[in-house]
């Protein structure tokens, strides 16, 4: 089968990870997926035979993407992101709209590494031109021209990106190697902010095999700049119990 064109990009560099001590950079344990055994991010796998991880090119990118669903903004509250959290949330105690519980911060470090590997950057115009034909969009009931940029970075239609990672994960490249070892996107909460989705593959161990040079992991605190910077953007403010 002939590859096909999808924008690639490759060894995006130095990438950062806020997760669970003592390894943030593990692939996010089977147990916290859903009852059907399924992670609900946007680039997760709707079979549930392998995970994603997710990165960004700042701390202060995951830190917009973990806590975007506290804003204070009733038609927000209901959306998922994209980077999910391990469904820890419910564990916490309610607090109003805005407000952030500092339960949040139990367990959770910060890292960055350095990532290798090639990566579809899912809306660049090569990508979407390439997607519109070749993708079943009508099994989803969309039609090739309307495929965009946007319906690529809309949260609730994640039944159909969830189905496209998953296509372009079984996708085999001409050197007779994976195409694609995960997603490149942008968040939806700023085009600055790079992401990734990073596939796990067979023969990954603990951590995916396109991270290495892991420096030191620090405790998110309360005043961890990027993490005050996160929520002054978002209209965040902290919630005693």
């Amino acid at each position: 089968m002939t590859a096909p064109t999808l924008q690639i990009t490759h060894d995006p560099g130095i990438v950062w990870r806020v997760g669970y001590e003592p390894d943030p950079w593990e692939w996010t344990p089977w147990r916290y997926a859903t009852a059907h055994g399924l992670f609900d991010g946007r680039w997760d796998d709707p079979r549930g035979e392998f995970r994603s991880l997710y990165t960004t090119d700042s701390l202060l990118g995951c830190f917009l993407e973990l806590l975007a669903h506290f804003r204070p903004h009733d038609v927000l509250l209901s959306e998922l992101d994209d980077i999910e959290d391990d469904g820890t949330i419910s564990a916490f105690p309610e607090a109003a709209p805005g407000e952030v519980g500092y339960e949040w911060l139990t367990g959770r470090i910060y890292g960055s590494a350095h990532q290798r590997g090639r990566y579809c950057f899912i809306t660049h115009s090569r990508t979407i031109a390439t997607l519109a034909p070749q993708f079943p969009f009508p099994v989803y009931g969309i039609a090739p021209d309307q495929v965009d940029a946007a319906l690529l970075k809309d949260a609730s239609a994640r039944v159909l990106t969830q189905a496209i990672a998953r296509w372009m994960y079984d996708l085999p490249g001409e050197d007779r190697r994976d195409l694609v070892d995960g997603v490149e996107f942008r968040s939806r909460h700023g085009d600055d902010i790079r992401v990734w989705a990073v596939f796990e593959r067979a023969d990954d161990d603990v951590h995916t095999s396109h991270l290495t040079s892991f420096s030191d992991t620090e405790r998110v605190a309360a005043d961890t700049p990027d993490l005050l910077d996160a929520f002054s953007r978002l209209g965040l403010r902290w919630h005693d119990v």
